[in-house]
């Protein structure tokens, strides 16, 4: 989450630097030179109306003239007055519209990377995935800086978005070794230290304190010298949250206290949320239950304002869980139990299609690519990398054998999923049994006990009796005046299939047409399906909705709700 506050500070340094000067406003705009319009439209930021005039003076000059690069940017410019999707609309007319001259050092790379971004934002990250590739395509030739920013957006998102952390750090190695021997270019220098962060909260995440102390003494020197307060004061609380990891709890909270002010500041809620996360985790490790719980509430607040969080920051609503459970606070244990098991979910949703994405569109290319490099460098030391390149092949058909055989398990599902909407449910039990020479099964029971057993279970089935969760076949037989063995070999016999079977297909089938009827239900988490259902806990009710259907209650779920 820090990683990606960075970013953003990163792109928005990208390609300018204002210098705002006085301007006269009574001259007529279309007489106004570029850098006049452009200085303007900077001026009057926050005041929308009045910089659509000066933007579009700019565009209509750039288009009078036919300026291609200044018909970009003005594009660009009016892009950065709205935070919707028209901000892709403008991205998009660079990108599609606009014929630039091969010499252009920052189109169409920084619209492609902005709008990367602005998708990510949006949680759309299979699309701004695509946009990044497309950067790291086009701009290894052309301008290799734009080529690492791509790198390490990719970066952000396999440690930020997938939890991949350890598979993120050769991305940012190859970004601080780039930006490391561009250091001395005043233009770079946010993306130097932004690479040292991302290396330094790397480690801390994969539990390498040592490491994560070095870029992080690093980051503090090199921010010192540039002046850059506030990634300064983000250095200082990447440090406090790793002696988290080594106990180190007062020097936790020294941190998180000098720098959590600039952070607010600088209103970056993000990293507020995570000083509020590791001050709770001090507290935590402390012992100061009620500070930390404090702090933990703090922490869902700014979820709440926000509805962004990463998996690292989640794990304190367990903490308030346990502890109004342990208190008897009911009403608060649901609240955060309810907003934990939505975040899960919405993490899982996530980071499923982000990872196929990812392992197709570039971690996959990226080996092919890797081993079409060694295959060449074979040629004049053959032995040296022949294991290597065996490996590399074998690990990349693995990942397509995985991606074949989780298509064809996809189509299986569809298939499962079409049978279930168009059949029709059936009861359980005949209407009638009519026992006849060639019917009757060999069972040593009467026609009429057979009848009388039959006759409940139709009542028991009408009457949905089988969502009490604590139903049994001793239960249910002293409902039914007989005994145990009686009901057992009706339902076996005449059903094949044991009492257990025989309940939860009953309860599966009833959610299924249920689910079909009531859109609200769908909205349920798996939890509270099962519980609807009438099975005690998620697993069970999964485990049975698949034996039933063959596909999971989440599958269907979410193809219901494509109809």
């Amino acid at each position: 989450m820090m990683k990606r506050r960075l970013y953003l500070c990163l792109l928005s340094v990208i390609f300018f630097t204002f210098n705002l000067q006085a301007q006269n406003f009574k001259k007529p705009l279309s007489s106004l030179s570029y850098d006049e319009l452009k200085d303007a439209f900077f001026k009057n930021e926050g005041k929308i109306e009045i910089q659509k005039k000066y933007v579009k003076a700019f565009l209509g000059k750039a288009k009078k003239e036919n300026n291609t690069p200044k018909i970009a940017r003005g594009y660009y410019y009016y892009s950065l007055l709205y935070d919707d999707n028209r901000k892709i609309v403008y991205f998009d007319s660079i990108i599609n519209n606009v014929v630039l001259p091969s010499g252009e050092k920052n189109f169409p790379f920084v619209a492609y990377l902005e709008k990367g971004y602005f998708l990510s934002k949006k949680y759309r990250y299979n699309d701004a995935i695509n946009n990044y590739l497309k950067v790291e395509k086009l701009a290894f030739s052309k301008n290799i800086n734009y080529y690492y920013k791509a790198k390490f957006a990719i970066g952000i998102l396999k440690s930020e978005k997938m939890g991949e952390v350890k598979e993120s750090l050769p991305l940012f190695w190859e970004c601080y070794a780039f930006y490391k021997s561009q250091k001395n270019n005043p233009d770079l220098t946010f993306d130097y230290e932004a690479s040292i962060f991302a290396l330094a909260d790397t480690y801390k995440s994969i539990k390498k304190t040592d490491s994560a102390s070095y870029y992080n003494r690093l980051g503090y020197s090199e921010t010192k010298r540039s002046k850059n307060e506030y990634l300064h004061n983000i250095f200082i609380l990447n440090e406090g949250a790793n002696q988290v990891l080594v106990n180190n709890f007062k020097a936790t909270l020294d941190s998180v206290t000098k720098a959590l002010p600039y952070i607010i500041k600088n209103k970056d809620y993000n990293n507020t949320l995570a000083a509020y996360y590791y001050r709770a985790k001090a507290y935590q490790g402390l012992g100061v239950k009620i500070k930390a719980v404090e702090n933990y509430v703090k922490v869902d607040s700014l979820y709440r304002l926000n509805l962004v969080i990463s998996p690292e920051f989640s794990d304190g609503y367990k903490f308030l869980i346990d502890y109004y459970n342990e208190n008897g606070d009911k009403e608060n244990r649901l609240k955060y139990l309810t907003t934990y098991l939505e975040i899960q979910n919405q993490f899982q949703k996530e980071y499923k299609e982000l990872s196929v994405k990812l392992k197709n569109d570039y971690d996959l290319p990226n080996l092919v690519k890797d081993k079409e490099s060694l295959i060449k460098s074979l040629k004049t030391d053959e032995k040296k990398y022949f294991w290597l390149i065996i490996f590399l092949i074998g690990f990349a058909l693995c990942l397509v054998s995985i991606s074949i055989y989780q298509s064809k398990q996809k189509k299986i599902y569809k298939l499962n999923f079409e049978k279930i909407i168009n059949q029709t449910s059936k009861p359980e039990i005949l209407n009638n049994v009519v026992m006849t020479q060639t019917q009757k099964k060999d069972i040593n029971l009467s026609n009429s006990l057979i009848k009388d057993i039959n006759d409940k279970l139709l009542n028991f089935e009408k009457n949905k009796l089988y969502k009490n969760p604590n139903i049994s076949i001793q239960y249910l037989s002293n409902e039914f005046a007989t005994n145990t063995k009686y009901l057992s070999l009706v339902i076996n016999e005449y059903k094949n299939k044991s009492f257990i079977n025989y309940i939860n297909d009953l309860r599966v089938d009833n959610i299924i047409e249920e689910l079909k009827q009531n859109k609200n239900l769908r909205k349920y988490t798996i939890a509270a399906l099962a519980e609807e259902a009438g099975f005690n806990t998620a697993e069970s009710f999964s485990n049975a909705f698949y034996k039933r259907t063959e596909i999971k209650p989440s599958f269907f779920v979410k193809e219901l709700n494509g109809i």
